[in-house]
């Protein structure tokens, strides 16, 4: 259901994709087996839920910020609303798709990661997988402007330009020399800084920065 057409279907020339109003697309992102699409600071997601990766889970938060029992969605095969809390109701301003985990950025630079986390990709400081969107409490606060995923590491880009980087680290994933990272470390650019990272894309196991 990664195509969003409401079946499983292979096709080999470009269809459209219905998207019930009232959204309107604004960027689309594409994972291994799903799609994201943001609207006006929403998320819509298809494909594959697992270890609910887009956020469809109907994900609750009680008054002590602990995540209460889901009502689990495995896969949707059209563009359905992120269900999961808080990314349910927040703005989200950037959104990226790693194999099995996903990150979201709010209006606010608040990173949120949710997904397996076998590799620590999820930055929280442990191994345990999350279907439920957490805050990435190790970057400190830092306002983060723009974040990508790769298989299974994660890459920031904070407000005053720095780059961090958590999760695999094999064949150099992070861009630093220490090992695997459960939890959010800078990366040392060859460039002066101050810099303005433009952009930032990671895939299956590599990473490119424009500054």
């Amino acid at each position: 259901g990664r195509l969003g057409l409401g079946n499983q279907e292979l096709h080999l020339c470009p269809q459209p994709v219905a998207v019930l109003p009232p959204y309107e697309p604004c960027t689309a992102h594409c994972g291994i087996d799903c799609s994201m699409v943001t609207s006006s600071g929403r998320l819509l997601a298809c494909g594959s839920n697992r270890y609910n990766k887009l956020g469809l889970d109907k994900i609750s938060h009680d008054g002590d910020d602990a995540a209460c029992p889901a009502e689990q969605t495995e896969e949707s095969l059209v563009l359905s609303p992120v269900q999961s809390s808080p990314l349910d109701g927040a703005r989200v301003v950037h959104v990226a798709l790693g194999t099995a985990h996903s990150a979201a950025v709010t209006d606010t630079g608040t990173c949120y990661t949710f997904g397996s986390n076998q590799h620590g990709q999820l930055g929280g400081g442990a191994r345990t997988s999350s279907r439920a969107p957490q805050p990435v409490d190790g970057l400190g606060g830092v306002k983060v402007v723009q974040v990508t995923c790769g298989d299974a590491f994660t890459v920031a880009v904070a407000e005053g330009g720095q780059v961090f980087t958590w999760g695999k680290a094999a064949r150099g994933r992070l861009g630093r020399t220490d090992g695997e990272a459960c939890v959010p470390g800078p990366v040392q650019l060859q460039e002066t800084f101050p810099y303005a990272v433009t952009s930032v894309s990671s895939r299956h196991g590599n990473t490119l920065l424009s500054v």
